[in-house]
C-alpha cells in the first residue's frame, strides 16, 4: 500500500509515468474505490449545506466527465487500450490533491483570520494549478499531446463537472 501511495506522489512531482500502473480493470477498480472514499469523505467535511444524495451526484458527475471525456480522448487518439492506466493515474493523482487541500479547505470554513483565509486561498488557487500541470502531464504521457494542451483538457473537464453538477444538483 505505501508503494502505491509512494507512486501517486511521484505521479504528483511528475516524476512517474501513468504506463507503470497495471493496466487492469481490477486495479482502477481499486483506485476508484479508494479516490470515492477520499472524495465523499473531503466533499462531506468540506461542503456540509449539500446533502448526502447531493454529495453522491457531485462526486459521480465529476468521475463520469472526467472517464468518458479520458475514453473519448483515447478513441480519438487509437489508444483505448491505455484508458484503465490513464484513468487509475487521474484518479489517485486526484485522490492525493484532495488530501492536499484539506487543510486549506479547512482554513476556509473554520478560520476568521484573513490573512489565514487569504494564505489558504492562494495555496487553493496554487494547488489547482498543481493539479492541472499533473493532469496535463498524464493526457501527455497517455495521449501523446503536449502538457499544456493536457492541462486545458484537465481545465475543460474540470469546469464541465462542476457546471453539470451544479445544474442537475442545484435544481
Amino acid at each position: 500500500m505505501l508503494q502505491i501511495l509512494s507512486y501517486f506522489w511521484q505521479l504528483c512531482l511528475l516524476r512517474s509515468s501513468p504506463a507503470q500502473l497495471p493496466s487492469s480493470w481490477f486495479a482502477t477498480s481499486a483506485v476508484l474505490g479508494t479516490y470515492l472514499i477520499i472524495a465523499l469523505s473531503v466533499v462531506t467535511f468540506t461542503r456540509p449545506t449539500l446533502s448526502f444524495p447531493q454529495v453522491i451526484a457531485t462526486i459521480t458527475i465529476g468521475v463520469s466527465v472526467q472517464a468518458l471525456v479520458t475514453f473519448a480522448l483515447l478513441q480519438y487518439k487509437d489508444r483505448v487500450v491505455r484508458f484503465t492506466a490513464t484513468w487509475s493515474a487521474l484518479l489517485g493523482a486526484n485522490a492525493v490533491m484532495l488530501i492536499v487541500l484539506l487543510p486549506f479547505n479547512y482554513i476556509l470554513l473554520a478560520s476568521e483570520n484573513t490573512t489565514l483565509i487569504a494564505f489558504a486561498d492562494s495555496a487553493t488557487w496554487v494547488c489547482l494549478g498543481w493539479w492541472l500541470a499533473i493532469a496535463g502531464y498524464i493526457y501527455h504521457k497517455a495521449v501523446d499531446v503536449s502538457v499544456l494542451q493536457g492541462s486545458c483538457i484537465a481545465f475543460l473537464v474540470e469546469l464541465m463537472g462542476v457546471i453539470i453538477a451544479v445544474n442537475l444538483v442545484n435544481n
